[in-house]
């Protein structure tokens, strides 16, 4: 699981941000993985499905312009690798 090791950020929000999308990615591979079932009846299907766009839209949400801001200013923190050159 994600929360198991460290990541190399400063920022705790980021951080945070990180581990949740890691576990929501995972729960999203669980049901593609569901629905891959050869034996689901259209019920079954269904659960799996709404599960799948609550999912998606929270994904959607999650990855918004604030979570690609801390990204953008935690990579403005990197050394710059061609100027060590």
């Amino acid at each position: 699981m994600f929360r198991d090791r460290s990541l190399p950020i400063t920022s705790n929000t980021l951080k945070t941000l990180i581990t949740e999308l890691g576990s929501e990615c995972q729960t999203v591979t669980g049901l593609i993985y569901q629905l891959q079932s050869p034996h689901l009846s259209a019920r079954q299907q269904a659960e799996i499905l709404a599960e799948l766009l609550a999912a998606a839209i929270h994904l959607n949400v999650h990855c918004g312009e604030e979570f690609q801001t801390l990204i953008a200013q935690e990579m403005e923190k990197l050394p710059d690798d061609d100027e060590q050159e």
